[in-house]
């Protein structure tokens, strides 16, 4: 049965598939070693991935048990750049992120359940003072859940 805690794992699997910089996650999870990551001890780009839920609907009526629910909500990508780099680079970042989820779906477990994908934007970032001497644009990513239970 699919459930939502799938859901975001599936849309974690998908972003982290070819992606090159270091990826950080909710709840401390990110890679080990120095964080923020360097390179010869040099800051490095590096993305937040984090999905939130908006709403839940009943979608569609069934028999008991058996209704479809739709779970709207949102993938945020944030990407920090060192400051002083300007903010192309993590635009261009931001945006190579969003083009991994334009239109996309995933997590169909051929009983109905899937997450759809929309259309991707990217704020106009800005200096973010809490994660380091970084340069912070974020990446938005509407998404439904559809499922039965």
């Amino acid at each position: 049965m699919a459930t939502f805690g799938g859901a975001v794992a599936a849309m974690r699997a998908r972003f982290a598939a070819g992606w090159l910089t270091p990826i950080a996650y909710p709840n401390g999870e990110r890679p080990g070693g120095v964080w923020p990551p360097q390179v010869d001890g040099a800051p490095v780009p590096w993305a937040y991935f984090d999905v939130l839920a908006s709403a839940s609907d009943l979608r569609g009526a069934g028999l008991p048990g058996d209704h479809v629910w739709l779970t709207r909500g949102n993938i945020f990508i944030s990407i920090f750049c060192p400051l002083g780099e300007g903010s192309v680079r993590a635009i261009d970042l931001a945006e190579a992120a969003g083009e991994k989820f334009r239109a996309a779906t995933l997590y169909q477990d051929g009983a109905g359940a899937k997450v759809v994908c929309l259309a991707p934007v990217c704020d106009g970032g800005g200096p973010d003072a809490e994660n380091g001497n970084v340069f912070r644009v974020t990446t938005t990513i509407p998404f439904e859940f559809y499922f039965r239970k």
